[in-house]
């Protein structure tokens, strides 16, 4: 692996899924300005959730937001990549949903499938995770982390109404 290819894949899932920002809806990738290990991959992803719904965590209330926060799947090291079918299979019929519509309701389905494969099947990914997200009411979402080579994280979060 070399970081040129995982750069590429990083760019390509910024390209579909677009950058960090605090719009409460829709998608954002983000990736951590450090080094985080597998112990603190969890709260790196509750900081990128908070960050994403941006003034609404406070105005609605950060009970209503944590509320539905749950660690769904977290990716066995020895087990073969496929985000794809793990979107499918969280145990979760919201989360399902949303994961299906990140491929499903693009503009570009097969782009997106291909950002998300390209990133999180990639053979240098680690410590995959996905959360349940949302507001508790209309709002119901996803948020997928790994570790990148560099040993900083990446995130991709998709919250929906």
């Amino acid at each position: 692996m070399s970081q040129d290819d995982a750069s590429e894949a990083i760019s390509k899932l910024l390209a579909v899924f677009g950058s960090p920002s605090q719009n409460t809806l829709g998608t954002g990738v983000f990736q951590s300005d450090s080094q985080v290990d597998e112990a603190q991959l969890d709260a790196y992803a509750k900081s990128v959730y908070k960050h994403f719904v941006g003034p609404a965590w406070e105005n609605f209330g950060p009970e209503n937001w944590e509320q539905t926060w749950k660690l769904l799947y977290r990716r066995p090291v020895e087990s073969k990549p496929g985000i794809l079918e793990e979107l499918k299979t969280l145990g979760d019929s919201s989360s399902e949903l949303a994961g299906s519509q990140l491929t499903e309701n693009h503009d570009d389905p097969s782009g997106a499938a291909d950002g998300l494969k390209g990133v999180f099947d990639a053979p240098w990914i680690r410590c995959v995770s996905i959360y349940r997200i949302g507001d508790s009411e209309a709002i119901t979402g996803v948020l997928m982390a790994g570790l990148l080579p560099t040993e900083n994280a990446i995130a991709l979060i998709f919250l929906m109404d």
